[in-house]
């Protein structure tokens, strides 16, 4: 009897890694994606000399992430960070603060005030009773550190990872190991201490050509069906397996199968699975995914010296600025960026300013961006390469209340075997994330 093949929907770099996993098993599958190209946010551009990426625009390189890169045979395609990609920026007071998550040098730096510093520096002293149940990063931030250290510290740094707002996410989810060292220790920064050999920074890389170069190469790779404009509109039970109904290119049809892994934002995850789960949908449904916008700027000789030397700058909410914060493309991978200038990736919207769409407009939010960044830099020629993307639904948001929809996820996946639910806002965000926990779907 012929087996059935597993069902993957959507063709982003999760459905993608897990098919290519499912092939090294030997296991046939088919790719149903909903929209017209595979690859998901994963997206290069090439313009004028610059190499673009409107997604990801880097992955941390762990020892199992660079065996996987080599797997796949791109080894030769792999762009190293320079050493300045090690120092980071945040911005106050219109200016730039190099800035470093040890403790002991935040408190050499100007960037908080000395009444910042002095609660930083006694935090394991202070023994605030820890919050019952879930807690939002403000929260717990707050308790610990006081307001200061959240709005300058934490809120631009996971605004510049999630583009979130701190008040809503959960401290559990985003940032686990701190509730962790706050029960074992008593104390963050002790925690911090003692983990600070564990935590070194890994190696950061990118791909010749663009990031885009990854998913190209996965679908490359595999010989199952990709079937695009294919959208899973429901599953129900048959009498041993799955039905899957979804429509082709306008058409409806169904189709048999004993497992079924949906890789696809959870809001359309949700559709899917209404008529087995209408709970889980509606919580699905719900998770926020805020609009962003991803701005590249290419300047001429005259940003020369200009720009930091270094990873990027991230812009506190507090700072009143219409950006989350830049990627400062020419000092992390010079080769992706003509001789002689020099590229910004800047990143605006998110949980707490996607409002400025609407308010200003694609165009003149834009505007604003550029001269803001203009003014911080003392550049005073205008970018002479200027390429926009929007994403009107970008990162899943994991607020309070997102650990009780992973135990309604296993819930569920317990209920009905055979179909699994993967993703980015149940794996984690990050590229590497997404491509490790792709093993455990096959």
């Amino acid at each position: 009897m012929k087996t059935q093949p597993v069902i993957i929907a959507g063709a982003g770099i999760a459905g993608l890694s897990i098919a290519y996993e499912l092939q090294q098993k030997g296991i046939p599958y088919e790719i149903l994606e909903a929209g017209s190209h595979a690859g998901g946010v994963i997206k290069s551009l090439h313009v004028d000399g610059y190499e673009l990426d409107a997604g990801p625009n880097s992955l941390a390189a762990s020892p199992e992430i660079l065996a996987y890169i080599d797997q796949l045979g791109l080894q030769d395609k792999v762009l190293e960070a320079t050493a300045a990609s090690k120092n980071r920026f945040l911005v106050r007071n219109n200016q730039l603060h190099a800035v470093s998550p040890h403790p002991l040098k935040i408190l050499r730096s100007n960037y908080i005030s000395g009444a910042a510093k002095w609660r930083l520096f006694t935090e394991r002293f202070h023994s605030p009773r820890p919050v019952e149940g879930e807690e939002s990063v403000t929260s717990f931030v707050t308790r610990r550190f006081g307001r200061e250290i959240n709005e300058y510290l934490f809120e631009p740094i996971l605004s510049g990872i999630y583009a979130g707002n701190p008040d809503l996410m959960s401290i559990s989810e985003v940032l686990p190991m701190l509730p962790q060292w706050e029960k074992k220790y008593g104390s963050v920064t002790k925690g911090l201490m003692k983990n600070m050999k564990t935590m070194g920074g890994r190696k950061i890389i990118a791909f010749k050509g663009g990031n885009a170069v990854l998913t190209e190469k996965l679908l490359s790779l595999l010989t199952g069906k990709i079937r695009l404009n294919c959208a899973i509109t429901g599953v129900t039970r048959g009498a041993s397996d799955y039905i899957v109904q979804y429509n082709e290119n306008g058409s409806t049809g169904m189709q048999n199968a004993e497992r079924v892994i949906f890789a696809t934002p959870a809001y359309s995850t949700a559709v899917a699975i209404q008529g087995l789960d209408a709970s889980l949908a509606s919580q699905l449904h719900d998770i926020p995914y805020p609009r962003m916008g991803v701005l590249h700027l290419g300047f001429g000789a005259e940003a020369q010296g200009k720009a930091p030397e270094g990873f990027g700058f991230l812009v506190p909410h507090a700072a009143g600025k219409h950006f989350l914060g830049a990627l400062c493309n020419t000092a992390v991978f010079p080769s992706r960026v003509p001789e002689g200038k020099t590229l910004f990736t800047v990143f605006v919207g998110g949980a707490r300013q996607e409002q400025l769409f609407d308010q200003l407009g694609a165009e003149k939010l834009q505007q604003t961006v550029v001269k803001e960044l203009m003014e911080l830099l003392g550049l005073k020629i205008p970018p002479e390469m200027q390429r926009f993307s929007q994403w009107n639904r970008a990162i899943p948001q994991l607020n309070v209340g997102h650990a009780q929809i992973r135990q309604q996820i296993h819930f569920f996946e317990q209920r009905y075997p055979g179909i699994r639910l993967a993703g980015n806002y149940v794996t984690g965000v990050a590229v590497p994330a997404i491509i490790q926990a792709a093993k455990g779907y096959s």
